[in-house]
């Protein structure tokens, strides 16, 4: 759903009674990141190249809450984001009414922000960290593909002194699309179910994150309509006719020279033409049968997965240290379970923080597409303004060696890695091809108002 600022502020004037408007509260912030990214690579890699990219990292964010009645705790939140890479078409990233029922609890219900990881809530609000983004391993679409959900989330916070601790509890479903072998791949969310604990105080947050998500895919309907698979079939079936007809000419050869008496030697030459053509039609007919196969275990249908997560973060007065760890389990859709992380430190001097990340993605039993990389990246954060800062990246990425399939009509076959490149797997043996390496440089300016 789209929505344009101006009609969501209208309708909601419109729907309210002039009585209440007199005392409602409505307030409205932003934020926005502006950010060009370079890498040294011909091949797409995040949605950045040779020739650079501004929409990877450029994007505008507007929150918005409304309480009709500032007496009654019932209020409507909604953020709506435009993104370089999406054409700025505005779009609805939550959408929600929430309720107070007594302090320190809160249920919202509507489209609603889901909390898989550390800064999830706080992905686009690039001042809340030290990165330009965050770890594309950890929070990028290789590891979960959607940032929110239609459905219910319950908050629940409790305070010791100076130690707090945040329930939080979620419920719900939606559509989405995952960029995956150079083709959005539709899929829909039939329940996702979560919770995340989280423990800290003023320097010091730890967070522990569970979720199951049930999900269905149309993965063999997105492949067969890539043209790159069309043109495939249309080249197996032209081997295959042509092998048939090598075949029927041959036959029909060395029938014309048995009726015409014709002798040995050429009649042994026109059989050793047919024993050639049948082996070219026997091979066709495998190939045929591999492909055949192969197709056959990439599903149109549901499947599970299970996310976990622990993660912290330590902001002092001068040192700045988080760290995360999480893995995603995949049932009977033929993507890999992955294990990924991070850690960064970052040291404060005045207005300057620079910072090192290491970063790593790791794939396991997948029949399509192996992701394992790790990088390394070096930045530096000024801050302008408290509400305010630039930054810049030097990231270098190294992908992993080759995985070995489990299962399916490749098993034991080695699976290239393709890292986060966007390029499209060889369709016969989804390996990549692609650099075992790069480097990427990033620059942004981010800030909130």
């Amino acid at each position: 759903m789209s929505m344009g600022k101006s009609l969501a502020t209208g309708v909601l004037a419109l729907t309210l009674p002039l009585s209440s408007m007199a005392v409602s509260d409505f307030n409205i912030n932003g934020f926005a990141n502006a950010g060009f990214a370079w890498t040294d690579t011909d091949e797409t890699y995040v949605a950045a190249d040779k020739d650079g990219s501004f929409s990877e990292a450029t994007f505008l964010g507007l929150q918005m809450r409304f309480q009709p009645n500032a007496d009654v705790p019932v209020s409507f939140v909604t953020q709506l984001m435009a993104r370089a890479r999406e054409g700025w078409d505005m779009k609805a990233d939550w959408a929600y009414i929430s309720w107070v029922p007594v302090d320190n609890l809160s249920f919202s219900v509507g489209r609603v922000k889901a909390p898989l990881f550390l800064i999830s809530e706080a992905y686009d609000v690039g001042v809340t960290y030290p990165w330009i983004s965050p770890p594309e391993e950890i929070y990028g679409f290789a590891n979960v593909p959607m940032t929110s959900m239609t459905g219910l989330s319950v908050d629940y916070s409790y305070y010791f002194d100076e130690l707090w601790l945040r329930a939080q509890f979620y419920l719900g479903r939606d559509d989405f699309g995952i960029p995956a072998m150079g083709a959005e791949v539709a899929g829909e969310l039939t329940r996702m179910a979560g919770v995340a604990l989280t423990v800290g105080n003023e320097e010091l947050e730890v967070r522990l994150g569970v979720a199951e998500v049930k999900l269905i895919m149309a993965l063999k309907d997105t492949l067969l309509a890539l043209p790159v698979a069309q043109q495939m079939q249309a080249d197996l079936g032209a081997e295959m006719m042509g092998a048939i007809a090598g075949v029927t000419v041959a036959n029909a050869t060395i029938n014309a020279l048995q009726a015409a008496n014709a002798d040995q030697a050429t009649l042994t030459a026109a059989l050793v033409e047919l024993g050639a053509a049948t082996d070219n039609l026997a091979a066709a007919g495998q190939n045929a049968a591999y492909m055949e196969s192969l197709f056959a275990v990439l599903p149109n249908g549901a499947g599970d997965s299970m996310f976990y997560s622990l993660g912290g973060r330590y902001n002092g007065d001068k040192v700045f240290l988080m760290a995360e760890i999480a893995r995603r389990e995949i049932e009977d859709v033929p993507f890999p379970d992955t294990t990924s992380g991070f850690i960064t430190a970052g040291y404060k001097m005045d207005k300057w923080m620079p910072h090192l990340t290491y970063s790593m993605l790791d794939s396991e039993d997948s029949i399509l597409v192996n992701q394992t990389q790790a990088s390394i990246m070096a930045g530096v954060r000024y801050d302008i303004q408290p509400w305010a800062a630039v930054k810049f990246e030097v990231q270098r990425v190294e992908l992993g060696d080759a995985n070995i399939r489990k299962y399916g009509p490749l098993k034991g076959s080695a699976l290239s890695s393709t890292g986060l490149f966007n390029e499209l797997p060889d369709l016969t043996t989804f390996a990549g091809d692609v650099p075992d390496s790069l480097n990427k440089v990033n620059l942004a300016i981010t800030m909130v108002f």
